[in-house]
């Protein structure tokens, strides 16, 4: 049931299906919250109507202006990737295609066009943190056509975030949207498509993204999960937490957040935030101890056995899980509600899973 498909890089528009053999357990994909998944899809070259020639590879996997979409079914979108290079291999007859996900390329533009240095200063001024994310995707890619991608702007709108990001400092995109997400969100492009079959990136961006639900009953007996395993764990549980901003020495700007009472002995820590300066720094600095003064309820689920009664698109990044449990030994009673914050796999139905609890 799963497909590869290519895509024009700056517009998403469908181009073909690789229908190439893919050689049995060499291909690899990842997917995850932080956008820093990779694919390394193996074909064989052979002599046959599907064989691949030097043109026919150029031509599907041209490095930097293909996109790839793997798929299940028609329109469930269950990675995506650009592709940066391939590479013959004569002894085993096989191309090897490697791409990454969209969100690497935040960290190759800068907050400028290299022609415009002077013009590459942004400021924002009480924005909320869509609303950050937004300008600073319009400036990824505002300079012309070929700076495009595929990706759906957040909505604007109003609210305590501001900053101003001075040229001379020369930040990448990504150093901006990774100091947004300091501020206490997650940025997530999350492949779709659309239907004109065209591949999109829609940005959610929220504390914890999620994105649709799937439920599931622990004691059921065809339950696609395997590998489920429940855990209370302290192990980053803090008592205060010291948030290190911009600056060095005397100079260099903290804030403090904690209080108790706590029924552990103190577990005080501190965090870098080295971009960060007054209330931003604050802000970063409740959010990450709000994430951590308390333990933390893990559940772990190994894989998801994908098919048509549950197709793949329930193991996706981002994808909001609801799992049951009634009346087991030492799973608590109740819905628990997870979410998928990282997935992988090969050709087989089979895809490992990282989930995390809460929504």
């Amino acid at each position: 049931m799963l497909s590869l498909w290519t895509h024009d890089a700056i517009t998403g528009a469908e181009r073909r299906q690789v229908t190439a053999p893919a050689v049995d357990g060499a291909s690899q994909w990842s997917m995850n919250i932080g956008g820093t998944g990779s694919c390394a899809f193996v074909f064989a070259v052979e002599d046959t109507p599907d064989g691949l020639t030097l043109a026919q590879i150029d031509d599907l996997f041209a490095p930097n202006s293909t996109l790839l979409s793997l798929r299940w079914g028609k329109t469930g979108v269950v990675g995506a990737w650009k592709v940066e290079d391939w590479v013959y291999d004569e002894d085993k007859s096989t191309v090897t295609v490697t791409g990454v996900e969209l969100r690497n390329e935040a960290a190759w533009r800068m907050s400028y066009a290299l022609s415009g240095y002077e013009l590459g200063t942004l400021s924002v001024t009480n924005k909320s943190r869509q609303g950050a994310t937004r300008a600073i995707l319009e400036r990824f890619m505002q300079w012309a056509a070929e700076w495009k991608y595929p990706i759906d702007l957040p909505l604007d709108s109003s609210g305590s975030f501001s900053a101003t990001w001075e040229f001379w400092r020369k930040y990448t995109i990504e150093d901006l949207l990774t100091q947004v997400e300091n501020d206490g969100v997650e940025i997530v492009l999350r492949p779709y498509l659309t239907e004109a079959r065209q591949l999109r990136f829609d940005t959610n961006v929220a504390v914890k993204v999620s994105v649709g639900t799937s439920y599931f009953h622990l004691q059921a007996e065809d339950r696609p999960l395997s590998g489920v395993r429940y855990k209370k764990s302290g192990a980053d549980q803090l008592t205060g937490l010291q948030g290190v901003g911009n600056g060095t020495g005397q100079d260099q700007e903290v804030a403090y957040q904690g209080g108790g009472p706590f029924p552990i002995p103190i577990r005080d820590a501190k965090r870098e935030f080295p971009d960060l300066t007054g209330a931003r720094l604050q802000t970063a600095t409740d959010a990450e101890f709000a994430a951590l003064r308390n333990p933390i309820e893990q559940w772990t689920v190994a894989s998801f056995t994908a098919s048509d009664e549950y197709p793949a698109t329930h193991a996706v990044v981002t994808r909001g899980w609801q799992l049951e449990s009634k009346g087991h030994r030492v799973f608590p009673d109740g819905v628990h509600t997870l979410r998928v914050i990282s997935s992988s796999g090969s050709w087989s139905n089979q895809i490992s899973v990282e989930v995390q609890s809460g929504a």
